[in-house]
């Protein structure tokens, strides 16, 4: 029996040890390449949009919400509320955090 486009898609980010970058998007199925195509664009997006883009319950986007928060793809705005989650994409240069490279490293470069 074949598994749903959800179930599909909760493996998917279950599998997942790193956390996202944007430039990983590509490698998610449909409809989640889409919707965080959307998502990265738009920035700040409620949890009503990513569910429309999706085309799952509230429950089922709101679960894959979750997971990409806890692989840093997603924050929380504080500005959420009871009756609708906010969301913003981290889409800056990395969400894996930077090293600051050795101070004398532009001795070397020169």
């Amino acid at each position: 029996m074949s598994d749903s486009p959800y179930q599909i898609i909760l493996k998917e980010l279950e599998l997942r040890v790193e956390d996202i970058r944007p430039s990983d998007i590509v490698l998610f199925s449909e409809p989640l390449r889409t919707a965080l195509n959307f998502t990265v664009r738009v920035g700040r997006f409620s949890l009503t949009e990513f569910t429309e883009r999706l085309g799952f319950t509230r429950e089922e986007s709101k679960t894959i919400a979750d997971f990409l928060v806890k692989l840093n793809l997603f924050e929380v705005n504080k500005y959420s509320t009871a009756e609708e989650t906010y969301y913003m994409s981290r889409i800056s240069g990395a969400t894996r955090p930077m090293k600051r490279p050795p101070s004398g490293i532009w001795k070397k470069i020169e």
